[in-house]
């Protein structure tokens, strides 16, 4: 029941989830970038320490102090050899020597420091340059991200407030195009199509601008489905056992009006088992004088259910037979007298007039249409029309059960503004349900 409306009201839910979880991406890829920032922020003080450790450490020196010891060692095994006076004369020369080469070395020590100096001075304004550009770049790089995922950012409400209040705020330029697909989904379930405007504007005025946690999108958009619905569904409630109950004199007259092949007469059965579950005593009248075998159907019903039929002849006048009927139930103190009609289309105006003649006579205290759910549009223009030349209480729909769209029964109610007073909704007496806009939305959404 309904399934076709219930499977367009998820679609839609479910559209709006996405668009959402699409909007929610770029903060994920900000995440990425934040993160690459941070490391490309850590690369110049990692280099700047290893660039440091390199100039800090400590120049070898040690090479020209060992060639000089192996030199010493070796000249003092030679001055062994020779004499005192040779050795003398050599020692002085090589005092001389090892002076000179001692100046000699101490100034290229001094030269490679100042070298060394030199280059720390010159590294260190190139390395300071390094990094500010680095910097520099990085910033710039980063400024870029920041815009580019500022506009990926942006959700239906023009900017998802994200980390800091998990919500999004819903702008009416990207609801407008799912709230169209949706209109037309509901045109497509039977729902006129005034009605179904109603419904999308009552739902884009309850959506538009609101800030709502982004875990619960899809509750809160078929929370305003409901309300569209309830809305829409809204009519002054008709309670026919209340109404009953109310009056003082009896009989209570019901005129059952409806097309052909509506199924009013096995519904006037279903009424009549309702009616003694609920203490009443109810009498039929068969004025459907016209159609071929109405009178015994009506009849067979009447004898399951332990109830009197009150007939007359086909062809006979109908009104005759609703007025023998209401002074039967007079003289007897029944409760509510049911009287069945020929089934006729609203555009059949000589029929028409034949069910104003038997208003006119009987007086009926409730005018109730019967109409078959699954007729879809032509049910809204059937019920105006008998509206119009009857006045209206309220509706049963039958064949509810076997309408997978469920569009027909909302825009009865949005577009004629009477109740819905029973669905039927099986084949058995007992398959008569009131009806409440629970009763539909509860199905749907």
């Amino acid at each position: 029941m309904f399934e076709f409306l219930k499977k367009k009201i998820n679609n839609f839910t479910s559209k709006i989830g996405k668009k959402e979880e699409q909007k929610e991406q770029p903060e994920e890829k900000k995440e990425t970038a934040i993160s690459l920032k941070e490391e490309k922020t850590g690369l110049p003080e990692k280099k700047e320490k290893k660039e440091t450790g390199l100039l800090k450490e400590p120049v070898v020196k040690g090479t020209k102090e060992v060639e000089l010891e192996t030199v010493k060692e070796v000249e003092t095994g030679e001055l062994k050899e020779k004499s005192k006076s040779e050795n003398e004369d050599w020692e002085e020369k090589k005092i001389r020597k090892t002076e000179e080469e001692t100046e000699e070395l101490g100034a290229q020590e001094v030269g490679e420091e100042k070298n060394e100096q030199e280059i720390v001075e010159k590294l260190e304004p190139q390395k300071i340059i390094d990094e500010a550009e680095e910097k520099k770049a990085i910033a710039k790089s980063a400024e870029e991200l920041d815009k580019r995922e500022l506009k990926a950012k942006m959700s239906v409400s023009g900017k998802l407030l994200g980390f800091v209040t998990g919500k999004v705020k819903l702008k009416e330029k990207e609801l407008e195009e799912l709230i169209w697909e949706f209109e037309l989904s509901l045109l497509e379930a039977d729902v006129e199509q005034e009605t179904a405007e109603k419904i999308c504007s009552k739902l884009k005025e309850e959506m538009v601008g609101k800030e709502i946690p982004k875990k619960e999108i899809d509750k809160f958009v078929k929370e305003n489905i409901k309300k569209a619905l309830e809305k829409a569904l809204e009519s002054s409630k008709y309670n026919l056992l209340e109404e009953i109950g109310s009056k003082k004199e009896k009989p209570f007259k019901i005129l059952f009006l409806g097309p052909n092949g509506a199924g009013k007469t096995t519904t006037i059965a279903k009424i009549t088992k309702l009616l003694q579950g609920n203490g009443k005593q109810v009498l039929l009248a068969a004025a459907d004088t016209f159609r071929a075998a109405s009178i015994e159907q009506l009849e067979t019903h009447a004898e399951k259910l332990g109830v009197r039929v009150i007939k007359h002849d086909y062809g006979a006048d109908p009104a005759a037979v609703a007025f023998d009927a209401v002074e039967s139930a007079k003289s007897k103190g029944i409760d509510v007298v049911l009287i069945d009609t020929a089934g006729r289309q609203h555009t059949n105006k000589n029929l028409l007039e034949e069910l104003k003649k038997i208003e006119r006579v009987v007086k009926p205290d409730a005018k109730i249409f019967i109409g078959e759910a699954l007729s879809g549009q032509s049910l809204i223009e059937q019920a105006k029309k008998f509206d119009e030349e009857l006045g209206l209480d309220g509706f049963i729909l039958t064949k509810i059960d076997t309408d997978a769209k469920g569009g027909t029964l909302i825009s009865l109610v949005s577009k004629i503004g009477k109740p819905v007073i029973y669905v039927g909704t099986g084949q058995e007496y007992t398959d008569l349900e009131e009806f409440s806009p629970e009763f539909i939305i509860g199905r749907v959404v």
